[in-house]
């Protein structure tokens, strides 16, 4: 083990500012680490909503502009900061500032553990570049972190060491995500009290399958008439366009709100009756396990890392991707049987609160950390 007063400096880095699950993950662990044994510092090329979160906490904060793969521009300034700040260990999440971290602790002599945290950038039509990232990352990292079983298969089938990779489970904040309605969301969206609501809360994104929950949502709404329907997420504008024409042709244009994103998540789940997922290809979902922290049925495709986080018929249930009918048909059957979706919700915090839970989120890196560190 390190000794006990040696505190470590941790570089933490990621492509993008969010919101989204990656970047909550990167802040949870910059202001929770233990400040007696961890400093953080945290490198970007946004300035965006991670970085007012950061700031927010008063945590050390450094922008630096990175326009494309090939502009190293990054790496230069990661590598002299390492140096200033005599930086101990870096860690990086998502594929281009995984290669471009890989790249600066080359250059530094300095140990690196990098996340992925879904497949999105991993895997690219542009072959030839994101195989020179995973090559970089695969030969240099020191470790490499993945939040679900499912990914770990995806990197060790394209040649990453098994040994060198960990997984290690997104957590969420139990205190902030706790069972409680409140009523709120409906009055807002001028709904009545016996609204049924069905939610899903992720970025507007081609892998979140956002079409297949509204084709769901027409079908439900046929066979439950005070059904609603909500999004919230950071919006594509590209991908709004195409749901908001499939909202009118279906005839949903008053029942489905796209709400953008929102900073009270855990208060909108909260009011829901449902939570959806409706993902052709998933990481993790930090959001299905807000959901279940806060006790609701949640209905998720089997995309890959959610079928670790959900039981099927025990702590939720599971459809096929791309499936709007099983989708709409399993929503149904949980808004017409009370009893199955509360016991699902008690089942499913109770899974979190044991699996996927910050603290032990944060227990597992801050260990991952000292390996690394205390490796020769």
């Amino acid at each position: 083990m390190l000794a006990a007063l040696r505190q470590y400096t941790i570089l933490h880095t990621i492509e993008g500012g969010g919101p989204g699950g990656a970047e909550t993950v990167l802040f949870q662990l910059a202001s929770n680490l233990d400040p007696s044994r961890f400093r953080s510092l945290v490198l970007l090329s946004s300035d965006d909503w991670l970085r007012k979160q950061l700031v927010a906490q008063r945590i050390r904060t450094i922008l630096v502009d990175s326009r494309s793969w090939y502009d190293f521009r990054l790496p230069r300034a990661m590598t002299k900061l390492i140096r200033q700040e005599k930086v101990d260990l870096i860690h990086s999440h998502l594929p281009d500032q995984n290669f471009y971290g890989c790249l600066a602790a080359r250059l530094t002599a300095r140990k690196i553990i990098v996340t992925y945290h879904g497949t999105p950038g991993l895997f690219t039509k542009a072959r030839l570049r994101s195989a020179i990232k995973r090559w970089t990352v695969r030969n240099v990292a020191t470790s490499v972190v993945v939040v679900s079983d499912f990914l770990r298969r995806l990197l060790e089938d394209s040649g990453f060491p098994a040994q060198k990779i960990v997984r290690i489970y997104n957590g969420v904040n139990m205190n902030l995500f706790v069972p409680g309605a409140s009523g709120r969301l409906r009055k807002e969206l001028g709904l009545a009290e016996n609204a049924r609501l069905i939610g899903m809360v992720a970025n507007l994104r081609e892998s979140k399958g956002y079409e297949y929950f509204v084709q769901a949502a027409r079908q439900v709404a046929d066979c439950i008439p005070e059904a609603r329907f909500l999004a919230v997420g950071e919006r594509d504008e590209g991908i709004a366009k195409h749901l908001e024409s499939l909202l009118l042709r279906l005839n949903l244009a008053d029942r489905f709100f796209l709400l953008g994103f929102r900073p009270d998540v855990a208060e909108i789940l909260n009011d829901l009756d449902v939570f959806v997922l409706s993902s052709v290809s998933e990481g993790l979902s930090i959001a299905t396990i807000e959901a279940m922290a806060v006790g609701k049925p949640v209905v998720i495709t089997r995309s890959g890392g959610p079928e670790e986080v959900v039981e099927d018929g025990h702590t939720g249930v599971l459809v096929p991707p791309a499936d709007p009918k099983s989708l709409a048909s399993k929503i149904c059957d949980l808004l017409r049987n009370p009893e199955l979706a509360a016991t699902l919700s008690r089942n499913a915090r109770a899974e979190v609160e044991s699996k996927f839970s910050l603290t032990k989120m944060v227990e597992e890196y801050e260990s991952l950390y000292e390996r690394c560190l205390s490796s020769a």
